[in-house]
């Protein structure tokens, strides 16, 4: 079937197509005319074409969204409050998924910029930042989430806060030979584990020791060798927690009995795992950047949440 144009509203209304436009676009119509614009649009079952207005306006409605890994629970609520601030304020969502590919965080960067995007929220390294801020000059708003940046609006979580969280837990429950497992070279992860040495240092307890990997293939091996001299293992980033339990469990280790576990970023499974987290309000961190691209503040905005520990028994009962 043919579409319907905006000249057959015209027609079927009785009216101009610039009357038409003017009508879809909030002008000043007589009452009486908007109301048979209105009515032939209805009847004739006419979507305005976004992508014609974006060309006039200079940019579209939609809010563009670049995140590291559509397989992580952090991400997934994201996107969730991403979506309902931006379906309140009439704007689709444009996705793109970087399965933690620098280069790829880039292009697709560059790529929302191509659409003329309303404004960009991403979660990817600091490849990007460069054009993100190009974008931002030429007044796109861009949000980056879970790290900050200069010149950027930003919404990231107190990470250092989230160690020290960890470490008085920790404490708490009689631990003291912790072992970290971290990604990296990511900020988030360092500021955790920085958070997490100084947190034990006021309790009185030795420095953690930490193995860095690049993947889940290398975390058994890195599990391994923190056993041999930790009574508690702490996983820094909620992406490896499948791995680190998985490495545990298959030595035939329970927990809290035989090592402890705390790790990032809480999931659907752990609590059934009894398995002890600090979460990160990933749903009200997408809502309040989707809602800084809407409000668009002239200056750099930085929004930074507070982490919160779900005791859950897998590092033992507080003394």
């Amino acid at each position: 079937m043919k579409r319907v144009t905006i000249g057959d509203v015209a027609a079927h209304a009785g009216v101009s197509t610039a009357t038409v436009s003017r009508v879809l676009n909030g002008g000043l119509v007589a009452e009486s005319t908007a109301a048979k614009v209105w009515e032939a649009t209805e009847s004739l079952g006419y979507s305005p074409n976004a992508l014609t207005r974006s060309i006039f306006a200079g940019r579209s409605s939609t809010i563009g969204v670049v995140v590291r890994d559509l397989s992580s629970p952090f991400y997934l609520d994201l996107i969730r409050g991403i979506d309902e601030v931006a379906a309140a304020a009439d704007s689709p969502v444009m996705l793109a998924n970087t399965y933690r590919d620098a280069d790829r965080e880039a292009a697709q960067v560059r790529a929302m910029d191509q659409q003329r995007v309303r404004g960009l929220v991403i979660t990817a390294d600091e490849t990007a930042d460069d054009h993100a801020r190009r974008m931002a000059e030429n007044g796109t708003p861009c949000v980056i989430v879970a790290r900050t940046a200069p010149g950027l609006h930003s919404v990231s979580l107190d990470d250092i806060a989230a160690g020290k969280l960890m470490a008085a837990h920790l404490a708490e429950c009689g631990r003291s030979r912790v072992g970290v497992v971290s990604g990296r070279h990511r900020p988030t992860q360092v500021k955790r584990a920085e958070g997490l040495r100084q947190g034990l240092a006021e309790h009185g307890l030795r420095r953690p020791e930490e193995v860095l990997v690049t993947n889940e293939d290398e975390v058994d091996a890195a599990v391994g060798s923190l056993l041999q001299r930790n009574d508690t293992i702490v996983c820094t980033t909620g992406r490896l927690t499948v791995a680190v339990h998985t490495a545990l469990t298959a030595r035939g280790l329970t927990m809290p009995d035989d090592i402890g576990f705390l790790t990032m970023d809480d999931f659907p499974w752990a609590s059934a795992l009894g398995i002890t987290v600090v979460a990160q309000p990933s749903y009200e961190m997408g809502r309040r950047a989707a809602e800084i691209i809407v409000e668009e503040p002239p200056s750099p905005a930085q929004v930074v949440f507070e982490p919160t520990l779900i005791a859950r028994g897998s590092c033992g009962s507080a003394a």
